[in-house]
C-alpha cells in the first residue's frame, strides 16, 4: 500500500533478536514514506511464485548511516537486508525490497535505522502473505451472505468494505484496511468489511486447501444493479458514488490493480427488461473499462443467469450472455441452470457452495495444476437441424460437454414442455441422447425455424419460478439456455481430421504425450479467403484424429486452417478441399508434407507434424516465443501452460529446445 505522508516518529524500544546491534529506546526521525507494507497486507505473486515487499522513502533527518529490514516467516527469523544512506541537500533516499514466497506462511517485516552501532525500530508490518488476487462484481448473487458461512482463515484476504444499503451508499475513502475474508454479513444490508460472498469465500478455501496458495478477493457487487449502473464514470473512474468507482478505488488502494488474475461477473437478473437489447454493447463498454483499469486480467468468469425473479425478456438476456464469448475469447461461461438449493432468486448457503465447486474446476485449469477437467464446462448449443424432409425430428448438437441423459419429470414438470419451436411449446414428445446430440422427437411435422430452451421465468401451469427439470452433463453442470436458435434444414458437415503437434509427438511411443484441443477454420479458397465456419475438437493422442462438425457450411471448396494454443497455424494444400453440406470429409496432415500449404510441416520419423512453439500465436516462431518460454522455465512453471511444448506438464529445457530450433529455421505461417 502506497503512502506519501511525512511522519515524525517518536519510537519506543523494540528489541531486534536477529540483529547484533542494540536498538535505542527512543528516537525522532522525519521520514517521508512512499512505499511500505502494513499489517495483513496481501501481495500478488509473479511468475516465480513470489513478490517483492518494499520499504521506500526519504529521511529528512541528518546522521543516519543505513537502513535495514528483517524478515520473519511465521515469527521465525528468515533474512536481513541493509542499504547505506547517502545525503544530498540533507535528504537521504532509501528503498529496500525483500521477496517472499507464495505459500501458507505469514511474513513479518521490521524496518530499522542505524546510527553507528545503534539501531532503531521504525516500522513493523505483520501477517503479510503472497498469492493470487481476483475481482468480483455484479448483483446480489455475486456477494451473498449466510449465517452458516462462518469460515475464516488468515490466508483468505480482502480489502476495504462494501457500503451500506446493499453497497449502494457512497464510499468513505478512509475505509481501506486489509481484512480477513468473511461471508456471514453485517446485518440485513449484506455489506461490511471483508465480505467476499458465500461462494467467493468457499472458492478461497478450495484454493488454499487444494493448492496451498493465499488469495485476495475484492468484491464490489451491488444488489439489484443493472449493467448500466455498473458502468464506469469516465470523467471520474473512482467516483465514490458509483458501483464501478467504489470497487476500482479499493483495488487501486490495495495496489493490486495491475495484478488481478480474473474477474467474476454474476449479473443480469435486473436486465430482463427491454434493456436486454443493449446488454452486449454495455458489456463491451464495461469490458474495455476493465482492460484499462485491470490491464493484466486473463479471464472473465461470466455467469449465465437462470429463470428467476426477473422480467419478461430474461430469455433474450440469457441468449445475449451466451453469445458474449464469440467476441471476447477470454470469457469462461458458467451455467447456473440446475444448481441445487435454489430459492427463486438466490440460493441457500449449500447452493452457493456447490456453485463455488463448479467454478473451481475451470479456475484450476487456467491458473493451477489440475488433471480433473472432464465435463467442467456446460453443454452449449452449436447446431440445430431437422433430420430429414419430414421434419418430425430435430437434432441439437452441443459443444463443451455432452448431455448425460434426458431428464426425468420433476416438480410436476416435463422437460419436453420447455423447448419452444418459434415460441410455442407442446410439439415435442420426448428426447433421446446419442453422443453429443440430443434428438427431439416431434408429435407433428414442424415448420419452425427457431428453437428456445427454458422458459423466461415461470412454469406453464402455476406461475411459479421454473426450477426444473434441466439438462445436465455427467458432472451435473447444467446446459446453457438458448433463445431463438436457428434450425437448419440440413445435417452438419463433419471433418475427420488427422494431425500431430510436433512437440507433443513422442517418437519412442509413437503417441502424443497429451490430447490437445484444436480449432479448425474453414476459409474460402479464393481471395480474400473469407471465414465460412469454424469448429473445435480434441485430437486423440493415439489415433491423432478429431471429429469437427460444421453447422453452417454450404457445399464448396475450402482451405482447412488449423490452430492450437501453441502450434503454428497451418493451412491445407493448395486449392483447398471439397466439402459437401451434410457429408463427412477426411483429411490427414500426417501422411505427406504436401498436405500443408507451402509444405509447412515437420518430418518426425515419417510422421508429418504441425510445428510447435508459436506461443503468442502471431504466425511466427521467433524471439518473443523464445523469451516467453524462457521466462516460464525460469519460473519453474508446472501444469497446463502454453509454453509446455512437449506436454509433460512442466516448462523446462526440452520445451526451450523446441522453440529454439524452430527460431533458427525461421518457421512462420504459410498461406495463399
Amino acid at each position: 500500500m502506497l503512502t506519501h505522508v511525512a511522519i515524525l516518529i517518536a519510537l519506543t524500544f523494540v528489541p531486534s533478536y536477529a540483529s547484533n546491534n542494540n536498538p535505542t529506546e527512543t528516537s525522532s526521525l522525519v521520514i517521508n514514506y512512499t512505499q511500505q507494507p502494513v499489517n495483513l497486507q496481501f501481495v500478488a505473486r509473479d511468475n516465480q511464485d513470489s513478490a517483492a515487499v518494499t520499504f521506500a522513502g526519504s529521511i529528512l533527518s541528518l546522521g543516519v548511516d543505513s537502513m535495514f529490514v528483517e524478515v520473519y516467516r511465521n515469527n521465525i527469523y528468515l533474512k536481513r537486508k541493509a542499504v547505506k544512506l547517502s545525503y544530498i541537500l540533507s535528504v537521504a533516499n532509501f528503498s529496500i525490497s525483500q521477496k517472499i514466497h507464495s505459500e501458507l506462511s505469514e511474513y513479518k517485516f521490521k524496518l530499522y535505522s542505524k546510527v553507528l552501532t545503534v539501531s532503531t525500530l521504525l516500522k513493523t508490518a505483520d501477517s503479510v502473505v503472497c498469492g493470487d488476487a481476483y475481482v468480483f462484481s455484479g448483483q446480489s448473487n455475486s456477494h451473498p451472505t449466510s449465517s452458516y458461512a462462518t469460515y475464516k482463515n488468515e490466508f483468505c484476504r480482502s480489502f476495504g468494505i462494501q457500503t451500506g444499503n446493499w453497497n449502494g451508499d457512497p464510499y468513505n475513502g478512509a475505509d481501506t484496511n486489509w481484512v480477513v475474508s468473511k461471508a456471514d454479513g453485517s446485518g440485513g444490508d449484506w455489506a461490511g468489511p471483508g465480505n467476499v460472498g458465500v461462494w467467493g469465500l468457499r472458492l478461497q478455501k478450495l484454493i488454499k486447501e487444494t493448492y496451498g496458495i493465499p488469495t485476495c478477493i475484492i468484491n464490489g457487487g451491488k444488489a439489484g444493479s443493472t449493467i448500466e449502473l455498473n458502468l464506469r464514470n469516465n470523467s471520474n473512474p473512482t467516483d465514490f458514488n458509483s458501483v464501478y468507482g467504489k470497487l476500482l478505488y479499493r483495488v487501486k488502494k490495495s495496489g493490486l490493480n495491475n495484478n488481478i488474475k480474473a474477474i467474476f461477473w454474476y449479473q443480469g437478473e435486473s436486465n430482463g427488461t427491454t434493456s436486454w437489447v443493449n446488454y452486449a454493447a454495455n458489456f463491451e463498454t464495461l469490458y474495455n473499462s476493465w482492460k484499462t483499469d485491470y490491464p493484466n486480467f486473463q479471464k472473465i468468469f461470466l455467469f449465465q443467469t437462470r429463470p428467476c425473479c426477473s422480467e419478461m425478456y430474461a430469455s433474450q438476456l440469457r441468449e445475449s450472455q451466451r453469445k458474449l464469448p464469440v467476441k471476447f475469447s477470454n470469457i469462461e461461461l458458467v451455467s447456473t441452470a440446475g444448481l441445487p438449493f435454489y430459492e427463486g432468486c438466490h440460493y441457500a448457503n449449500t447452493g452457493y457452495e456447490v456453485l463455488a465447486a463448479m467454478v473451481f474446476k475451470p479456475l484450476s485449469k487456467f491458473f493451477y495444476s489440475t488433471a480433473d477437467t472432464t465435463d467442467m464446462r456446460p453443454p452449449n448449443i452449436r447446431a440445430a437441424y431437422y433430420t430429414n424432409s419430414l421434419k418430425k425430428e430435430i437434432r441439437l448438437l452441443f459443444d463443451n460437454s455432452k448431455i448425460a441423459s434426458w431428464p426425468a419429470d420433476t416438480l410436476g414438470q416435463s422437460m419436453k414442455n420447455y423447448f419452444y419451436l418459434d415460441g410455442m411449446f407442446g410439439n415435442i414428445s420426448t428426447g433421446i441422447i446419442s453422443g453429443d446430440t440430443l434428438k427431439l422427437q416431434l408429435i407433428n411435422t414442424a415448420t419452425a425455424t427457431k428453437i428456445t430452451y427454458l422458459p423466461t421465468v415461470w412454469t406453464h401451469d402455476d406461475s411459479v419460478v421454473y426450477e426444473g427439470p434441466f439438462m445436465r452433463n455427467s458432472k451435473k453442470v447444467g446446459a446453457l439456455s438458448f433463445h431463438d436458435f436457428p434450425i437448419s434444414n440440413y445435417a452438419p458437415t463433419t471433418l475427420n481430421l488427422t494431425a500431430i503437434i510436433e512437440g507433443y509427438y513422442n517418437t519412442a511411443t509413437a503417441k502424443m504425450n497429451i490430447r490437445d484441443t484444436l480449432t479448425v477454420l474453414l476459409r474460402s479458397n479464393v481471395y480474400p479467403y473469407t471465414l465460412k465456419d469454424s469448429a473445435k475438437a480434441i485430437i486423440d493422442s493415439v489415433s491423432f484424429t478429431g471429429i469437427f462438425k460444421f453447422s453452417n457450411l454450404p457445399t464448396g471448396n475450402y482451405y482447412i486452417a488449423v490452430k492450437g494454443r501453441n502450434c503454428l497455424e497451418t493451412w491445407s494444400k493448395n486449392g483447398g478441399v471439397a466439402f459437401t453440406a451434410g457429408s463427412t470429409v477426411s483429411y490427414n496432415f500426417t501422411s505427406s508434407i504436401s498436405q500443408a500449404f507451402g509444405n509447412n510441416l515437420k518430418n518426425k520419423v515419417g510422421k508429418f507434424c504441425i510445428y510447435s512453439a508459436d506461443v503468442n500465436q502471431d504466425g511466427f516462431v521467433d524471439a518473443s516465443d523464445n523469451v516467453n518460454t524462457m521466462n516460464d522455465l525460469l519460473g519453474y512453471l508446472q501444469g497446463n501452460h502454453k509454453t509446455d511444448l512437449n506436454g509433460d506438464r512442466i516448462v523446462d529445457s526440452f520445451d526451450l529446445l523446441i522453440v529454439f530450433n524452430n527460431v533458427l529455421t525461421f518457421i512462420s505461417k504459410a498461406t495463399p
